[in-house]
């Protein structure tokens, strides 16, 4: 089905898509179950669509817990088939970081497995199905993962936003075309139906004077989004669950696939108005939600309190003394690759293509897990990454275990660096990053288009 044809049939009830917050428990003991479920994503003019959740929900059960606090997540697998759960962001010991057939056995139908771990830093992350991802992730298999601070800003509200776009069939069921030819080659699984919190065209009653911390996070398999807010005036407070020196921009806010942006909002606008949050990152607009402001006045003015975050406290990468890398996108539909090498022979892109694969990472096709590794370092080194995407599509670089910190973008350097763990690489860019390689086992670096991973795009560091 078209988007547009969504847009004209399915209205926009005046509901609310804050997606509640649990409050973290003394034990901190989760019990999560992948299941089958069904969620109504496009209103009542359609069926309900059948979906795949942490507990049979989309987004899944919210984790919250506080800075220091242990996490225990027993995941109990009520799926056909074998999942696993990664937790996106958090630097985790290597054996937690829930990627099968790397860090883990897959936890197979009716299978359990705990996962365990403390979080070192606070702010916004996610988890997600790390086993057939493009398929898993697509059904609904991610939830909302959030690590209070010590001393957050006050807020009026502290919303969940998990964005995302669902590829539907005129009967608002799932098409069942993940993985194809044309996505792996092109931009992703991109969806006809963008929905928060796994509802569309939804809308958030506010009141003026209110001030909301919105956390979003973009779960969709590739699509990445450009919102504005109309007339209201966010303040960027931390990107990728890093808190940044605050910030306002009249630019739309980025959020790349897998990415997060942690947002103040204060409600000016007078009360029965009206404030659509609309996306443009591609070439058709079009409104995700928006904040409807009731009668009710909270406050006349802004509320006057800082918004700034603790600073984060990773360690500091030496760059006088780092180990250099240079890393190469390349390939895809118009992307000029014309051979690379898969399980180590040279071999022509049509040939590779055959193989189901399309992409390489320094002429390298990630088609496996027990490959090379692109880096292999001793524990405490740094290391200095220069990303260049000789590709014609965008690709949210994601690096498990770690942070990187972004310090120039097409050679100019940042005014404001920060702490990243998906940068979205745009085409023909180049970013430089770097880290100290802290956290010891092998490590994921891979684009998070979902399509992209899959048909090549991976590889790992090594860190012994």
């Amino acid at each position: 089905m078209q988007r547009r044809t969504f847009l004209k049939l399915s209205g926009a009830g005046v509901c609310s898509s804050v997606y509640p917050i649990v409050g973290a428990t003394a034990s901190n003991v989760i019990n999560i179950t992948p299941k089958a479920g069904e969620i109504n994503i496009v209103g009542p003019q359609f069926p309900a669509t059948q979906v795949w959740g942490f507990d049979g929900q989309v987004p899944g059960t919210p984790i919250r817990v506080k800075l220091g606090q242990t996490v225990r997540a027993t995941i109990h697998n009520a799926l056909k088939v074998p999942t696993a759960v990664h937790w996106h962001g958090i630097r985790l010991p290597n054996a937690m970081d829930g990627v099968a057939g790397l860090t883990q056995p897959p936890i197979a139908p009716g299978e359990s497995f705990e996962y365990r771990f403390t979080p070192p830093d606070a702010g916004t992350y996610w988890y997600h199905s790390h086993v057939n991802a493009y398929e898993q992730v697509g059904r609904g298999l991610y939830g909302p993962l959030i690590i209070e601070e010590e001393s957050p800003p006050e807020v009026d509200r502290d919303l969940i936003w998990m964005i995302d776009d669902w590829r539907l069939n005129d009967d608002a069921a799932i098409v069942d075309n993940f993985n194809s030819g044309h996505d792996r080659s092109h931009a992703g699984r991109i969806g006809n139906v963008p929905t928060v919190n796994g509802r569309f065209r939804d809308s958030v009653k506010v009141r003026k004077g209110e001030r909301i911390r919105l956390r979003l996070i973009n779960a969709s398999n590739a699509r990445n989004f450009a919102l504005t807010f109309g007339d209201l005036n966010p303040t960027v407070i931390a990107i990728d669950g890093q808190a940044i020196e605050p910030y306002q921009s009249s630019d739309a806010i980025v959020i790349g696939a897998a990415s997060r942006v942690d947002l103040i909002i204060d409600m000016t606008g007078d009360p029965r108005a009206t404030v659509a949050v609309v996306d443009s990152f591609y070439r058709e607009s079009f409104e995700l939600t928006k904040f409807v402001f009731s009668k009710e006045i909270l406050r006349e003015s802004a509320l006057d309190k800082s918004v700034a975050l603790a600073l984060p406290t990773l360690p500091t990468p030496d760059l006088a003394n780092a180990l250099k890398q240079d890393v190469v996108v390349a390939g895809g539909a118009m992307g000029g690759l014309k051979r690379a090498q898969l399980d180590g022979e040279w071999m022509g892109l049509r040939w590779i293509a055959q193989q189901g694969y399309v992409w390489a990472i320094n002429d390298v096709v990630g088609n496996k897990l027990d490959m090379p590794p692109l880096i292999e370092t001793k524990r405490g080194t740094s290391i200095h990454l220069n990303l260049r995407n000789e590709s014609a599509f965008p690709h949210p670089m994601h690096l498990h275990g770690h942070h990187m910190k972004l310090l120039s973008i097409n050679d100019k350097p940042l005014s404001q660096p920060r702490w990243v763990d998906s940068p979205l690489l745009l085409p023909d860019q180049t970013m430089e990053l770097a880290f100290v390689a802290d956290n010891p086992g092998d490590w994921l670096f891979h684009c998070h288009a979902l399509e992209h991973h899959a048909a090549g795009l991976g590889s790992l560091v090594r860190i012994t």
